[in-house]
């Protein structure tokens, strides 16, 4: 009995440990990200803004014709 209480205190331990090894990953990555625009990024097409979702078929669409 005192082996698996043990064994699962144990897991329980390793379990918050690598959940704050994952936020700590997670804070360092959004720390380390800039929310400059990139300078290649297309805008979205004039007769696709007033969508707040666009399909990748629609876009692919827009872009075929030219309609930007």
């Amino acid at each position: 009995m005192f082996k698996t209480a043990r064994k699962e205190l144990w897991t329980t331990h390793r379990e918050a440990a690598l959940n704050w090894l994952a936020l700590g990953l997670l804070l360092a990555a959004w720390n380390g990200s800039d929310n400059k625009p990139a300078p290649d990024l297309r805008r979205r097409p004039e007769t696709l803004r007033g969508y707040e979702y666009v399909s990748v078929r629609a876009a692919n669409r827009v872009a075929a014709r030219g309609d930007e």
